[in-house]
């Protein structure tokens, strides 16, 4: 019986977005994008994501957390396993706001549909 709760445990905490060391995981029905640190530890950067585009320095991300939706974009260069959340994530940004550091930056288009 363990054996089984334990697989069902495993599957369901299996990310549903992954380019290492970034992960999209589901922890108590919220799903978040993070930094994961191995064995199932995480240390989260943004919730409720919808799209997620990503290029060498930059990941950008469409997201719904707290039930309103915005753009952000993570610091990949920047961004390290013990930093916190807010410290290389930047947003919410409005469409527009977004357009012009996608331009500025460099940042990957993402879309919000």
């Amino acid at each position: 019986m363990f054996l089984i709760l334990a697989s069902l445990f495993l599957i369901g905490c299996s990310p549903a977005w992954e380019e290492q060391p970034y992960e999209v995981y589901y922890i108590d029905g919220t799903k978040t994008l993070g930094h994961s640190l191995g064995e199932g530890a995480y240390i989260g950067r943004i919730d409720e994501p919808i799209h997620i585009e990503t290029n060498e320095k930059y990941i950008s991300v469409y997201a719904c957390p707290y039930e309103t939706c915005g753009f952000f974009y993570i610091d990949k260069i920047k961004d390290h396993k013990f930093a916190n959340h807010d410290e290389f994530v930047y947003g919410p940004y409005t469409k527009g706001q977004f357009s012009a550091l996608i331009k500025k930056l460099g940042l990957p288009i993402v879309s919000s549909m």
